[in-house]
């Protein structure tokens, strides 16, 4: 359960996701959550329904499937072979650094707006102040 633990901890903070956040989009409390990610069953609720369905709910937060997570949560919390996580770590780190490209398209496309907008109010006021007099 550790390792299941320590997985979706990575994953959590690789979305840049508070553990507080994370409760309040899966409406799961903060306690369980945190004991799920240190991987003490002894703070869960005994029906291991619930744990499944917690576990489920909080691999779908945060966009991993929950399928693979419940496997892993079945085998006692260990993956099957380490590729799954790292495949998982490497579509996160992709998907982050596609973010991270995006947001500098976007910020360079708002400044030249600006710019543009800025440009047009220059000339309008030309135009009104030596025309328009």
């Amino acid at each position: 359960m550790r390792e299941l633990g320590i997985f979706l901890r990575q994953a959590r903070e690789d979305k840049g996701m508070t553990i507080a956040e994370a409760s309040d989009r899966t409406k799961i409390r903060q306690a369980y959550l945190e004991a799920i990610e240190a991987g003490n069953l002894d703070e869960l609720p005994e029906d291991p329904v619930y744990v499944r369905g917690f576990v489920r709910i909080y691999a779908k937060v945060l966009g991993i499937d929950p399928d693979q997570v419940t496997q892993m949560l079945d085998q006692g919390g260990k993956a099957e072979d380490q590729d799954q996580i790292a495949e998982y770590r490497s579509d996160s780190q992709r998907r982050s650094v596609l973010e991270k490209r995006r947001a500098i398209r976007r910020k360079k496309r708002i400044q030249c707006a600006v710019f543009v907008i800025v440009i047009i109010a220059v000339i309008a006021a030309y135009y009104y102040y030596y025309h328009m007099r």
